[in-house]
């Protein structure tokens, strides 16, 4: 068998699959050992059943992989960066995490993922699943199980990349039980070990059992005639012999306690009444009662499952008093200790709804979710009457709470509404009435409700009556507090919760949680127009992600749409969308908000506009709406058509085009919001007014424009939104221009100017093309010829403007492009390229990409031969490489 696991090093995947008792643990573990003298990394993860939250298993298998490197090498015990995978990851990011760390180990890794049926389930399926697929090529994953597990095992074994070993594999022949039970002492003929053999199906447990029960002094032709009967009878009747062997005392310190998965000397004190709980455990380990060490100091152990799910059975069924009265006893010594888990458990076993109630509250109710134990919260509401839940609030919020995770967002707005009207005549704490509060704007939040300033000033009194080391809930109110103040435009008030939720993530040690304040206090940033702020702390933020959750994570993802957005804003527009190229898709394949999808999608149109690809920029403003109605993200959706009528008014090839598609999607009621304290969508309603700025400025209403204009100026400066400040100063300056208002026009193009110059901020005056342009002919820049540095934007301006590729002209190559184009003409490398041009390797890749779409081809070659036909490309003297 040993010889045959050793094809696993080979193989992609191994299943042991066999029932209960045929000695697949003690076989890898065997083969472990066996590994031990060989270079590879043995990661072994023994699953249980609260495994079947991914958070938590996929900690435990970094910290499998983690613990085995620490075996080998102490130097090396902790993931790349020094720091644990985050336990609050979700699952793609998790995913993304263990994929990158098994990339950095260079030898080869075996993962034993022993008891899956345990953890089971379709999450856990799919998660290993993908582990499976997207680990390097170097991973080698064994997995064994009492139930068959599904884990894409029909295309490895295609490949012939599996191996299967199964209970016929595993089942003792004759030969081999008869060796085992020689040991123990007996002396059996060849038909006695074929007729046990014959009668157990080769069953290890049973014939270690029966091995066992010889020791213990059995009689050996009494043993044989009842071998006999299904296999819970055999395991019921061999341990019946193996207890009637043991002395008194000690059955009895056995029985009390296998009721508890790990046992410990502090266990055996308590359900023992007993002071030397230490000592009886080495005895109990000495005499091999299928206790096995768990730990290197031996300090906690475990009974063989089958084992102790019979003693289990037989105290219940013998003495169900003294089973219950246990049970409680169990659950509030691991209450005490905040193992809520197991503290859970033996509540339910104890069929106790007061004791299970009290340890549910005591442990913050809903406040499990967050810390990632939700499968226990569900386990115990399941099991407590609906009259138990109704009449204690912390229980009823719990029930609420774990309905909005759970996507049932209007099951959990009936249960808060119908309780907020039974608690309105009940004299409630106010400590109580706060965390009702909580509950409450999260349902909100999650069904989108719209927030006025007057609802978040009142989040903010709220905020300062909570408990100042409660850093959970003051972590989550905080951060959603800056981002509502972000997304209702009162920056003036959204950075200092977004900081303050920062200091509560650092206090609960997630890092996870902590890099989305960095998102957001980078959004907060460049809404301001401190754009080179926004990317450092972007910059920084992604060191840290590429260190801690790998360079192809989500987060990554997220950080990576953000940068692309600054990027863009740069006119480095080949650079953002290298970046949004498998970000955007990632991102689709995980979770995400408002912000991120809007920065991610509206950047790749944009950019693919300004290259001249409207029909790409048009999809991606499609896919964009289908995010949005599959996760009922209205804004979004409303913003995606607010950006399609910003290309048309730019680049649209039909005339009125821009104002039949305005009419369509109800531009005027959506512009008309911006008057309002508290719109629905703040972002949508400046997005709306600058689009019906834009088109009464080409309809010659200058004096409208003006005028909306000024009010937009006045609510931007008061709110301190310096990047709305720009595009708000070049359309009044053009406006102004127009109405014969010279100084006033020019002091408003200089004001934008001055914010975005020393920001680099080249493409809000690109994609105003038609509004910038007369300020950049003779007056405006004359104006300017005696600031050097504004003397510089502008030239960079102006050249930006007239390199510019028309949309809809295929042949149409920028000045990069063309230059690539000549270089690729002399059959350079695009690594040398790149070092030529003084790009990266990817934007030049992205940049032939472009060239490719732009003539319609799709080889280095065919690119060369078109670009010389259409006279694109100047012949090269001499034999050429193609």
């Amino acid at each position: 068998m040993l010889a045959r696991l050793d094809e696993a090093l080979s193989r992609r995947l191994t299943i042991i699959h066999a029932p209960a008792g045929y000695g697949k643990t003690s076989l890898l573990a065997q083969w472990r050992s066996r590994l031990e003298s060989q270079a590879v990394l043995v990661a072994w993860l023994t699953l249980e059943r609260d495994d079947a939250d991914l958070a938590r298993l996929a900690q435990y298998i970094a910290l499998a992989i983690d613990g085995a490197e620490h075996v080998h090498s102490p130097q090396e015990g902790l993931a790349e960066g020094g720091e644990r995978m985050s336990s609050d990851l979700p699952s793609r990011a998790a995913l993304s995490a263990i994929v990158n760390r098994l990339a950095r180990e260079p030898r080869p890794v075996v993962l034993i993922l022993d008891d899956l049926h345990r953890a089971e389930g379709a999450a856990v399926t799919e998660f290993l699943t993908a582990l499976i697929r997207l680990a390097p090529a170097n991973c080698h994953f064994v997995v064994a199980s009492r139930d068959y597990p599904w884990l894409g095992q029909s295309i490895l074994a295609a490949a012939e990349q599996m191996l299967e070993l199964v209970a016929d594999d595993l089942k003792f022949s004759a030969p081999e039980a008869e060796a085992m039970l020689s040991r123990a002492g007996g002396t059996f003929g060849g038909d006695d070990v074929q007729s046990i053999v014959e009668r157990t199906e080769g069953w290890p447990i049973a014939l270690q059992l029966a091995s066992l029960s010889l020791k213990r002094g059995a009689d050996q032709r009494q043993l044989v005639s009842r071998f006999s009967g299904p296999n819970s009878e055999l395991a019921r009747y061999l341990s019946e012999q193996v207890l009637a062997t043991l002395p008194d005392e000690m059955r009895e310190i056995v029985i009390r306690t296998a009721l508890v998965d790990r046992v410990n000397g502090e266990v055996v004190n308590l359900l023992c009444d007993r002071d030397d709980g230490w000592l009886i455990l080495e005895r109990l380990e000495q005499q091999g009662l299928f206790l096995t060490p768990l730990s290197s100091d031996r300090k906690v152990y475990r009974y063989h499952q089958l084992f102790a799910e019979y003693l289990r059975e037989h105290l219940a069924r013998g003495d169900i008093g003294q089973f219950r009265s246990l049970q409680r006893r169990a659950a509030r010594w691991f209450a005490g200790r905040g193992e809520v888990a197991e503290a859970i458990d033996h509540a339910i076993l104890a069929n106790d709804d007061g004791i299970l109630t009290d340890i549910i509250e005591e442990a913050g109710g809903w406040r499990l979710i967050p810390q990632g134990l939700q499968p226990i919260l569900e386990r115990g509401l399941r099991k407590l009457r609906e009259a138990i839940i109704v009449g204690r609030p912390r229980l009823l919020l719990a029930r609420v709470y774990l309905a909005i995770k759970q996507g049932e967002v209007a099951k959990a707005r009936t249960d808060y509404d119908r309780f907020l009207v039974a608690a309105a005549g009940v004299d409630l704490s106010a400590d109580l009435w706060t965390e009702i509060r909580v509950v409450g704007d999260t349902l909100a939040d999650y069904e989108n409700v719209p927030v006025s300033l007057d609802d978040l000033l009142d989040r903010e009194a709220l905020l300062r009556a909570l408990p100042a080391d409660d850093h959970l809930v003051l972590a989550n109110f905080t951060e959603t507090l800056g981002a509502k103040y972000l997304e209702g435009g009162w920056l003036e008030r959204a950075l200092e919760p977004t900081l303050a939720a920062r200091d509560h993530y650092q206090a609960l040690g997630s890092l996870y949680s902590d890099l989305f304040t960095r998102f957001l206090e980078a959004r907060i940033r460049r809404a301001q127009g401190r754009h080179e702020d926004a990317v450092a702390i972007l910059a920084a933020a992604r060191m840290q992600i590429t260190s801690s959750f790998g360079e192809r994570s989500d987060l990554a993802a997220n950080c990576a749409a953000f940068e692309a957005e600054l990027l863009y804003e740069q006119d480095r527009r080949a650079e953002a969308r290298s970046l949004l190229d498998w970000a955007l898709p990632h991102m689709e394949q995980s979770d995400g908000w408002v912000d991120v999808y809007a920065a991610a999608y509206f950047t790749a149109a944009r950019a693919a506009a300004a290259d001249g690809a409207m029909d790409e920029a048009y999809a991606t403003l499609a896919r964009a709406r289908r995010v949005a109605d599959h996760r009922s993200l209205r804004q979004l959706a409303l913003l995606a058509d607010l950006c399609q009528l910003d290309l048309l008014i730019e680049y649209g090839p039909e005339a009125n085009a821009d104002r039949v598609y305005a009419a369509e999607i109800g531009l005027e009621a959506l512009a008309d919001d911006m008057a309002q304290e508290s719109p629905v969508y703040r972002p949508v309603a400046c997005a709306a007014a600058l689009c019906r700025v834009k088109l009464s400025l080409l309809d010659g209403d200058h004096a409208g424009a003006i005028a909306e204009l000024r009010a937009l100026r006045r609510w931007a400066s008061r709110h301190g939104a310096g990047r709305l400040l720009i595009d708000v100063n070049i359309l009044l300056a053009y406006g102004l221009r127009c109405s014969s208002e010279t100084a006033a026009s020019q002091a408003c193009f200089d004001e934008a100017v001055g914010i975005a110059m020393f920001q680099g901020l080249l493409r809000p005056f690109i994609d105003a093309r038609g509004f910038v342009e007369p300020f950049l002919s003779g007056g405006g820049e004359a104006a300017a010829s005696g600031d050097r540095f504004r003397g510089r934007f502008l030239k960079a301006l102006s050249k930006a403007l007239a390199t510019r590729s028309a949309p809809g002209e295929p042949d149409g190559l920028n000045e990069a492009e063309a230059t690539i184009l000549r270089h690729l003409g002399q059959g350079i490398s695009n690594k040398e390229i790149a070092r030529l041009i003084g790009m990266s390797p990817d934007t030049v890749k992205y940049r032939l990409k472009s060239i490719f779409r732009k003539i319609d081809v799709t080889t280095r070659r065919d690119a060369v031969r078109v670009s010389r036909e259409r006279g694109l490309l100047i012949p090269v003297e001499g034999p050429s490489t193609f």
